[in-house]
């Protein structure tokens, strides 16, 4: 969406959060017909307040960070102050805070042809006391749009007998909306066509809009399963989203039809329709973000709505139970770890289920089964699936230029998983390469050593402890770390870290995964992988630039990537790692599996707020 207006604000503001629902909850009421998506901030001066108490705004205001970030700033504004300057007269906490409450924000779509630069959508926004700043801004929003546009006028037109100001192409009554507003009480409504202006005004002054929908059921059980639904929301209305998209396949499909290129009868003809339903994409009902910041903890959950007992690929993201146990063998000073509960036999069976919604076309499929078996010499679901316990645990460690993973599956019957990695052993070995075993503390590690020549990035490696089978993915020094404490369990463990302990006691229970993550290596790390590849790609990106005519060629994303990075960034004034620490410590993700949703809950409180 191409629009500068309130909605865009919510946006670049929704990494800020708030209180106070009883105005967004009687807007909701008021939602339209069709609505796709929703954008939400329960109160805007409690939202600037509580960022200003946050970790991430004091961050932003240390020493270190700042000569990190002062690329951004190079010419005196950080990129987003500079979007608001040039489209509101004033940066972006300014701007926000002349907002005194609530501000919601509704995409609404009736047909797949209304996705273009400026989609229909219309906003609603509290300005008691502070009328005459908002409507400077959108005064300024519209002078903006003049200097991109000389064609852009602006008129004033009574609609529902409220004044509205509508800035638009021409001043022909007809010609396409570019945004207007107009107030209502204490209320500023904004919108980009007359129908949702229309329609506003009418459901503000009377209270009432279209019958509550879908959506409007949505947004009641996300602020359930969310305890309230947090300072600001993010909302996708998934029922919609399928209705647009089937629109769209049935028109390329017509299409496709009246330039003679259906397909002749012959071979597959997989239709998007087939492939969507196969996936599940309609038991995706919903999806939102909800977040919340105050200067002890930030939080944020995501959470998908499904229907009860979902066949598709929502089934595959559920867990298996919700009494975790946390692994005592995971070392600490690691940068992620997590353990969740998750049936591979319930996993296959679900994936066969869903390639058997291809019709007689599965049959290619799963004919090739018992032939592929037949070859390794086990049965992939009983043998191999059937040889492991429904727990599953992941391990990363790295520093953002060399890292290495281990995933861990528990072993529910040794014999038959033996027998299956033997039978994979000999499959392999049969013609993509050979298992290199080695002992590391008397455990045998078999490392893949394949006809392609591999580095260490890419190397793979697997471990049978007995208890566990650990397939170790990139260097092996993640592995060796586990295998060690696994050893010699003396020494705290990732779970026994007095920051994690307090995280954990603060989320709530029942949960069918659980992860942790020492957030302020993370972000160092992931500064450290950017400016690697900043590096990596300067050379390429200079000769790229240098290059002329028609054999010039666009910057891969990860140069794309990296070129922003460096001009945002500057790599040599990173933070250090206790910098990181001071204002971020760990990061706690715990998932839950409701009848209804799945739910993935992200908690962080700095070292500091511990």
């Amino acid at each position: 969406m191409k629009r500068a207006s309130i909605l865009f604000s919510l946006l670049l503001a929704s990494i800020l959060p708030a209180s106070a629902a009883d105005r967004l909850e009687q807007w909701y009421n008021l939602m339209p017909k069709d609505t796709v998506g929703v954008i939400a901030i329960k109160n805007t001066p409690e939202l600037l307040t509580d960022w200003d108490k946050s970790s991430y705004a004091k961050f932003m205001q240390d020493n270190e960070a700042k000569r990190w970030m002062a690329p951004m700033r190079k010419d005196g504004d950080a990129p987003w102050d500079k979007f608001f300057k040039d489209t509101y007269g004033s940066g972006m906490y300014d701007t926000l805070k002349d907002y005194p409450g609530a501000l919601v924000s509704y995409l609404v779509v009736g047909d797949i042809t209304q996705f273009d630069k400026n989609p229909p959508n219309v906003s609603l926004c509290e300005i008691a006391g502070k009328q005459k700043e908002i409507e400077a801004h959108k005064l300024a929003e519209v002078e903006a749009k003049k200097k991109e546009n000389a064609d852009v006028k602006l008129r004033t037109e009574d609609i529902g007998g409220v004044s509205v100001q509508i800035a638009a192409l021409s001043e022909a009554a007809d010609a396409p909306w570019i945004l207007a507003w107009a107030v209502v009480g204490d209320v500023m409504i904004e919108a980009n066509t007359h129908a949702l202006m229309e329609y506003m005004i009418g459901a503000l002054k009377n209270n009432a809009g279209d019958p509550p929908g879908a959506a409007r059921e949505h947004l009641s059980r996300i602020g359930q399963v969310t305890n309230g639904g947090g300072d600001m929301l993010l909302y996708f209305n998934g029922v919609r989203l399928l209705e647009l998209g089937e629109q769209a396949f049935a028109a390329a499909e017509a299409k496709k039809k009246a330039d003679g290129k259906a397909n002749p009868g012959m071979g597959l003809d997989f239709k998007p329709k087939m492939i969507m339903d196969m996936l599940g994409a309609q038991e995706l009902q919903a999806f939102a973000l909800t977040a919340e910041l105050t200067d002890t903890q930030s939080r944020m959950d995501v959470t998908i709505l499904h229907p009860l007992k979902p066949t598709g690929l929502l089934s595959l993201m559920r867990g298996s139970g919700n009494e975790v146990t946390l692994p005592a063998f995971i070392p600490a000073g690691i940068l992620t770890a997590s353990v969740s509960r998750m049936d591979f036999g319930t996993v296959y069976d679900g994936l066969l289920g869903m390639i058997g919604k291809l019709g007689p076309m599965s049959m290619m499929i799963t004919m090739q089964i018992p032939q592929l078996e037949g070859q390794l010499g086990f049965k992939i679901r009983e043998d191999l699936f059937g040889s492991l316990a429904d727990e599953v645990i992941q391990v990363q460690d790295g520093n953002g230029t060399k890292e290495s993973q281990v995933m861990g599956f528990k072993i529910k019957d040794a014999d038959k998983l033996g027998g299956a990695l033997e039978g994979l052993k000999r499959y392999v070995g049969a013609g993509f390469g050979a298992f290199e075993e080695s002992d590391y503390l008397g455990f045998n590690i078999n490392t893949l050593k394949t006809t392609q020549t591999t580095n260490a990035a890419t190397e793979v490696a697997y471990c049978n402890t007995g208890k566990y089978l650990l397939i170790s993915v990139g260097g092996q020094d993640t592995l060796k770390k586990v295998l060690g404490r696994i050893k010699d369990p003396s020494g705290p463990s990732v779970w026994d870290n007095p920051h994690v302990q307090n995280l954990l006691s603060l989320v709530p229970k029942n949960y069918s995964g659980v992860g942790v993550a020492d957030a302020g290596r993370l972000m160092n790390t992931i500064a450290t992988a950017a400016a690697t590849l900043e590096s990596k790609t300067g050379a390429k990106a200079k000769a790229a630039a240098k290059k002329k005519g028609p054999g010039k060629k666009a910057l891969s994303p990860e140069a794309t990537v990296a070129s922003a990075a460096g001009g945002w960034f500057d790599a040599s004034a990173r933070p250090s790692n206790e910098t990181f620490e001071r204002y971020f410590g760990s990061l706690l993700s715990t998932s839950y599996s409701h009848p209804d949703a799945i739910q993935i809950h992200y908690l962080t409180t700095p070292v500091e707020a511990k």
